[in-house]
């Protein structure tokens, strides 16, 4: 008996495992539950609803469930249909012996939908705001996937839902007409997983002409922002409207670059936050790669054209690796490749500091090599042409439109070394401090810079050689920027063993001593020799706090005069000069002495209008001498009024008023007399009186009225003939006739 018991238990429990392995294995596939799951599952959710043919029942033994296989699913959403490859529900045991339908959870898969119908899906559970998102950014696709999908006991979706699935070939409107094509992506959403989130790892897409394949994006939801996470591999072109459109999305406006173009192949890592209606907040971001090739045009000129004649506000990159950070609003910026400016490329290494706090400070440390730029450093006379090895190598910090400040500038270019250390410019590249300058330069196989200044308690400047022909020809340029600011203060000692004015007319044993207050000089002292007699001499001195005195003595007059566009041919002469300066205007008078001009275009015309032909060959010949030129003005701003100029030479005499506005224009008018026909009528009236009122008054006189106006290159000449003088040009012409013989009696 007991063995027959034995027996049929044995049976009953071989037969229920393999009952329940039939289950597990193959289920059975019955009609019988249709109404009670379709009845069940759509109380779930009033806006969804499950419909379908017929079931298969599994047993899950891992989980001890029910498993209902759904043959042929459909999910209609609003009423809309979604066709679905896989429906899986599992079903507590108690789910048929209860009077609930205990569903644990769900699992959903499809195939290949369009993948516009995630709308559908994600309306189950994803918040109505970030549904409506994804409704108009998918625009075209196929989606293919899994959902995970948990119920709470009551019958609510769980929290915990998941997906897993695969884009292929779509295309993604994002805001701000940015639109991502032929995307193929894997994609992963774990809702239990806070830490993962939504992660899209991308084969395949392009933005613009940028491909993005094998990037990745990390999405998390907290705090009722998207924390975005991403790594980026981005090869392609880029252009300028490209990068507008991304700087004007994160807030960076592009306001000083008017043309981008390029080849990129990089590795961003770009991570940021998404607030109401998609503001972005929390920027950062490294980029890693390289530049295959890139053009800067920039919309204005800065100050590297002042100094590279090539430069016309683009930059040309090739095979540049760059580093970039954005971390916490501070940048960085390591840039190693080759860079051209004219016609050819050379190499470069730049390292670029941004602290943004709010003073904006910049940290710039580079390597530059310029051997096939041309070169202009006007102050030092100095020039390189291309081919010719040049390198530069600075470390500097500044703040755009406040400071500059060099902490170590060296340019070599063969033999010629320019070495700054610490030099501080404000806003204006005007000097508020330095402490070393080293200067050496060859010009035309010829040394013409060869000098130190160093500044402790006060500057001194010393050398064999010093070019003063750009300081000379500043004189009488209409660019009024000082050296110096008006917080720098010093007394200088200088000694240079020869200044170069050019012409050959080297000043030698030059010395000066001078001290600036508030960026201006209130004491100078400066002598100098042009040869053994002859002898340079300027000082200044500050009678007050608005009243200062300039006076020059020289015995060449010619590297003052040089720089005058409309004077060529200058010789000999001697110079005297004396000028008050106020506060916003001077009073000046020159002297010029025993010279001759050779090459004066204006006065050549005006000659030669006049009928005085001989005189004119004698210009364009030998030249005209001139015993005696003075000349009166008061200077404000760029405008120099001339108040009276007489000019007294044996074969013409002239006497004219005007102004000059410098570099700009020239405006003249006066009186011209051939001095044979002056020096007649003075020879016949004995008595000034006479002249004025004389019975001769007229009488085969000739002079010439004329006016003279233009920039100093183009100076346009009129003339009226008259036959008297007027009594002005006669007193002042006899007045220094007077004072002449008078100086010759002695």
């Amino acid at each position: 008996m007991v063995k027959f018991l034995l027996k049929t238990l044995l049976l009953l429990l071989v037969a229920f495992v393999a009952f329940t392995l039939y289950l597990s294995f193959f289920g059975i596939e019955t009609k019988r539950f249709n109404d009670l799951i379709k009845n069940k599952s759509n109380e779930v959710n009033e806006r969804v609803k499950l419909d379908f043919n017929k079931i298969r029942i599994n047993i899950n033994i891992s989980e001890l469930n029910l498993l209902v296989k759904i043959q042929n699913p459909k999910i209609i959403v609003k009423k809309e249909e979604i066709n679905l490859s896989k429906l899986d529900l599992f079903l507590s045991m108690k789910a048929f012996f209860g009077k609930n339908f205990l569903l644990q959870r769900a699992e959903v898969a499809f195939t290949k939908n369009d993948i516009k119908d995630i709308s559908k899906i994600t309306n189950i559970f994803v918040p109505k705001i970030i549904n409506k998102q994804i409704k108009r950014i998918f625009k075209k696709g196929n989606i293919s996937g899994k959902f995970f999908i948990p119920f709470e006991v009551n019958g609510d979706v769980g929290k915990n839902y998941s997906f897993l699935g695969k884009v292929s070939d779509a295309t993604i409107s994002l805001p701000k007409n940015f639109k991502i094509k032929n995307l193929t992506t894997d994609i992963n959403y774990d809702n239990a997983n806070k830490n993962d989130g939504f992660t899209a790892l991308i084969n395949k897409a392009s933005l613009f002409n940028l491909n993005f394949d094998d990037s990745k994006i990390n999405i998390i939801r907290k705090n009722g922002e998207l924390i975005v996470k991403s790594s980026l591999r981005t090869k392609g072109k880029i252009e300028n409207s490209h990068i507008n459109k991304l700087a004007f999305l994160f807030n960076k406006p592009n306001d000083n670059i008017k043309d981008i173009e390029g080849a990129v192949n990089l590795n961003t890592k770009l991570n940021f936050n998404l607030v109401n209606r998609f503001k972005v907040k929390n920027l950062s971001y490294t980029v890693n790669g390289s530049v295959d090739s890139l053009k800067l045009h920039f919309i204005k000129d800065n100050i590297i054209s002042n100094y590279l004649t090539d430069y016309k506000s683009i930059l040309y990159f090739k095979d540049t690796n760059i580093n970039f950070t954005n971390l916490n609003r501070n940048q960085s910026t390591n840039l190693d490749g080759f860079l051209k400016i004219n016609n050819e490329f050379d190499p470069f290494k730049l390292n670029i500091k941004l602290y943004s706090n709010k003073k904006k400070d910049i940290e710039l440390d580079g390597t530059f090599d310029l051997t096939n730029s041309n070169i202009l450093i006007e102050n030092l006379n100095f020039k390189k042409i291309s081919k010719k090895k040049a390198n530069i190598n600075i470390k500097s910090n500044f703040i755009l439109n406040n400071h500059y400040d060099i902490n170590k500038f060296e340019f070599i270019s063969n033999k010629n070394k320019i070495l700054l250390n610490t030099i501080k410019l404000n806003k204006n590249f005007e000097v508020s401090n330095f402490k070393d300058i080293k200067v050496f330069t060859i010009i035309d196989g010829k040394v013409n810079n060869d000098f130190h200044i160093k500044k402790n308690k006060k500057i001194l400047a010393s050398g064999r050689a010093f070019d003063a022909q750009p300081l000379l020809k500043s004189l009488f340029s209409s660019d009024n920027k000082k050296i110096f600011s008006k917080n720098f203060n010093s007394k200088i000692d200088v000694n240079f063993e020869k200044i170069f004015t050019g012409n050959n007319d080297d000043v030698v044993d030059f010395s000066m001593i001078a001290s600036i207050l508030k960026g201006s000089y209130e004491k100078l002292i400066l002598k100098g020799n042009f040869s053994k007699d002859e002898f340079l001499e300027m000082s200044i001195y500050k009678v007050d706090s608005n009243k200062k005195t300039i006076q020059v003595i020289s015995d060449r007059a010619r590297p003052f005069l040089k720089n005058f566009n409309f004077i060529k041919g200058f010789e000999g002469g001697k110079l005297e000069y004396e000028s008050t300066i106020f506060k916003d205007n001077s009073v000046s008078k020159l002297v010029l002495k025993d010279f001759k001009v050779s090459k004066v275009p204006a006065l050549a015309q005006l000659l030669t209008l006049a009928s005085l032909q001989g005189i004119a060959d004698t210009l364009s010949g030998e030249g005209i001498r001139f015993e005696l030129f003075e000349m009166q003005s008061s200077t404000k701003g760029n405008v120099i009024n001339i108040e009276d100029i007489l000019a007294l030479g044996p074969a013409v005499s002239i006497l004219m008023d005007g102004y000059v506005d410098k570099g700009n224009i020239v405006s003249l008018s006066g009186t011209l007399v051939p001095a044979t026909k002056l020096n007649s009528i003075i020879a016949s009236i004995p008595i000034v009186g006479d002249i004025l009122v004389g019975k001769k008054t007229g009488e085969g006189v000739v002079g010439v009225s004329f006016k003279m106006k233009g920039p100093p290159k183009d100076i346009k000449t009129t003339v009226n003939p008259i036959k008297t003088l007027t009594p002005r040009f006669i007193v002042r012409a006899l007045e220094k006739m007077k004072k002449k013989k008078e100086k010759e009696a002695k």
